[in-house]
């Protein structure tokens, strides 16, 4: 700002604006230069002044040089005295530790019984009674409940300096009742603010198949409490609701995951119009299909006038905006087709035909078919053991790929619950099998074609586009697995016959996908992006076969430096997959 401040000083030097462009140079100059001045949110004056200028040029001076100006309007009412929001993301399982952990001091002790913890929910909302208090902590704080009461101070110490867009969500993830919310709020309560001033927006992140089917009935309970429908009226009546693509396809598959997220999304949007709340969905994508990722715009081009989409937000990893965001052009081309999916989907207004009741039962069946099938491969005794063992997840701890640890609870023993979707998404991309890509969707087929309910599939197919941007983008996915690098563990031992498993459920998901689309090959219908893939793998291919030798060398007694070599080269083959395959983690 100052920068651009010094370049309307030396333009501007009319009679009239003395006193602002004065103002201005002391305050942007002590705020840029002086280190010993309290940091606070100046863009309000910043935002007076330059009006003052702006009106005095149109007024006396033909308005010259007043577009300068103007662009650093446009730059402060953007940025403020933040730049970019931060939001901050725990997990329930966290905060309910931190708040058990609070509940024993004084004076929030004489508060609640030692039982609390066994009430039911219903019990809990009752019991939950926002009141402020100051407490002293007098035992021992383990690291997460440290950092987390740590966490609650300094977003108030980022908005007295930065301005409250500083950071003003907090994300609750795993979110699995409305107490999580109501708890984290008197987390606040308790750690040195007011309820009157709780200048905080709490987003519930809805991430697993059994949290997406009750999200409508917590949000109910939220919007029906008296505390938190007051404090929804002092934040606009708006709530951001997040829901989680890559955790519910690790929790239900590839189908179900997506099926459960549409019925939320009409389920949530349902309640928040019976409760007149402006709702925003905050879809947390990744890069492949299997977490939300490929033909975004056609996703929300066809949700249909049942789904709020006025304001629609969505996550984007880093790997992805450098691919997709990294130029003007191809930041720009990107931008245009998301604007242009808000359009389509606003302007035409049209009703999702997977709502009419043939459609739904028919989506419906398919998804719990693929469920369990997804289910008992995730259940499989070598499930765990096939990906530790013939995938880089164990060494993605080691690697600065991803934005979060490989797994939850990172001092324990690997369990399938803690490990985190991006790992788990990655360790079979790397494998060029892409099992949460389309696993279970070739059985689901399969099972209604043997029901003779194959015309519906077809006629939901032609019908819905949000069903053929499913089928689309697992296609996708499938066209970026490549069994053939891994036929030879159809003769091995210990993983022949759970390779032969996957190995099967892709060839007849592939045989059904072609014969729904009448198809003779995956993506027949995007020969450029086809293209693009095949040219890619071709280039990945030497990278994966190099990872397989590295990683079956460490299956061996090796020498400190021997390990400590192949784990490199499997790490560096993990950054050049990543990057020339895009959207593979």
């Amino acid at each position: 700002y100052y920068r651009d401040f010094r370049n309307i000083k030396r333009r501007i030097t009319f009679r009239g604006v003395e006193d602002s462009i004065i103002a201005l140079q002391d305050v942007l100059y002590k705020n840029a230069f002086d280190t010993n001045i309290e940091p606070k949110d100046i863009s309000g004056f910043i935002l007076e002044k330059l009006s003052e200028i702006e009106e005095i040029l149109n007024r006396d001076h033909d308005g010259l040089f007043v577009n300068l100006v103007n662009d650093l309007t446009r730059k402060v009412e953007l940025y403020r005295s933040h730049f970019a929001s931060l939001d901050i993301r725990q997990d329930s399982r966290i905060l309910r530790d931190v708040h058990a952990y609070c509940r024993k001091q004084k004076p929030i002790n004489s508060l609640y019984t030692e039982d609390y913890d066994s009430f039911s929910e219903e019990e809990k909302l009752k019991t939950i009674s926002f009141r402020n208090a100051k407490i002293s902590y007098t035992d021992e704080q383990d690291d997460l409940v440290k950092d987390t009461l740590q966490t609650i101070n300094q977003i108030k110490q980022m908005q007295q300096s930065n301005g409250e867009m500083a950071c003003h969500r907090f994300i609750i993830s795993n979110c699995q009742q409305a107490s999580d919310i109501l708890q984290l709020i008197e987390l606040f309560l308790w750690n040195g603010w007011e309820a009157d001033e709780l200048t905080m927006d709490f987003v519930p992140l809805f991430e697993t198949v059994n949290d997406l089917s009750g999200a409508a009935e917590i949000m109910e309970k939220l919007y029906t409490n008296p505390f938190y429908k007051k404090h929804l009226a002092s934040r606009g009546n708006k709530q951001d609701i997040m829901l989680g693509f890559s955790d519910s396809t690790k929790d239900g598959g590839y189908l179900m995951a997506n099926w459960s997220i549409f019925k939320a999304k009409v389920g949530l949007t349902e309640m928040a119009e019976k409760h007149n709340i402006k709702l925003a969905f905050f879809d947390g994508r990744g890069g492949p299909p299997s977490r939300g990722g490929g033909k975004t715009h056609r996703f929300y081009a066809s949700m249909g006038k049942e789904i709020a989409n006025k304001n629609i937000q969505l996550t984007i990893q880093g790997q992805t905006i450098s691919s997709q965001y990294g130029s003007v052009d191809s930041a720009a081309f990107n931008i245009e087709q998301l604007i242009n999916a808000g359009i389509s989907s606003g302007v035409k207004e049209k009703h999702n035909v997977l709502l009419d009741k043939p459609n739904f039962d028919t989506l419906e069946i398919m998804a719990k078919d693929s469920y369990e099938a997804f289910l008992a491969l995730r259940k499989h005794d070598l499930f765990l053991s096939y990906l530790e063992t013939l995938s880089p997840l164990s060494l993605l701890s080691k690697i600065t790929i991803s934005s979060r640890p490989v797994k939850r609870n990172s001092g324990e023993a690997l369990k399938l619950e803690d490990l985190r979707a991006i790992s788990f998404v990655t360790s079979w991309s790397q494998l060029k099998q892409n099992i949460p890509g389309f696993y279970g969707v070739g059985t689901a087929l399969k099972n209604q074609e043997d029901a003779g309910n194959w015309e519906q599939v077809v006629k939901t197919y032609q019908e819905s586009g949000y069903f053929k941007t499913i089928i689309d983008n697992c296609m996708m996915s499938m066209s970026k697995s490549d069994f053939s690098i891994t036929a030879y563990l159809a003769e091995d031992k210990k993983f022949g016959e759970f390779w032969k498993v996957l190995h099967n459920e892709f060839e007849l998901s592939k045989a059904m996908l072609l014969k729904l689309a009448n198809h003779q090959s995956l993506m027949e219908n995007y020969p450029v992006e086809k293209r693009s893939i095949a040219v890619r793998e071709k280039i990945i291919l030497p990278l994966v076969l190099i990872q397989h030798y590295a990683l079956e060398k460490l299956q061996h007694d090796l020498s400190d430096d021997k390990r400590q070599a192949y784990e490199k080269l499997a790490i560096r083959t993990v950054y050049g997959i990543v990057n020339a395959g895009r959207n593979l983690a």
